[in-house]
């Protein structure tokens, strides 16, 4: 298990990993901003500009979630460092990838 834990070092230490990270979090966040523009909607249903606020931030949060997550995995596949999966270090990287997401999304941080 030491090589396997060694690549996964490897890969967290890039910029692409990080960007994984973000992309994850901004992606966790969308339901959330859809339910706060489904309420801010049902509360200001007499003011419509401001509806667009929350929309236009739910809508940026997910599209930011997106892109760096596909620059992130685009980046770690050209460089060759994506594991294939079904392989023992695909799995060790989605699990140190589930874990670093979830851990700091929980702190609130």
């Amino acid at each position: 298990m030491a090589e396997v834990d060694k690549a996964v070092e490897r890969i967290r230490a890039t910029g692409a990993y990080r960007l994984l990270i973000v992309g994850y979090r901004c992606l966790l966040l969308g339901p959330l901003m859809m339910g706060l523009t489904i309420g801010a909607i049902a509360i200001w249903s007499l003011k419509p500009p401001v509806v667009w606020v929350p929309i236009a931030i739910t809508f940026g949060t997910v599209f930011v979630g997106v892109a760096s997550t596909w620059v992130g995995l685009a980046t770690l596949y050209t460089r060759r460092l994506m594991p294939r999966g079904g392989t023992n270090r695909h799995a060790a990287l989605m699990k140190t990838l589930r874990r670093d997401v979830m851990t700091r999304a929980s702190r609130g941080t």
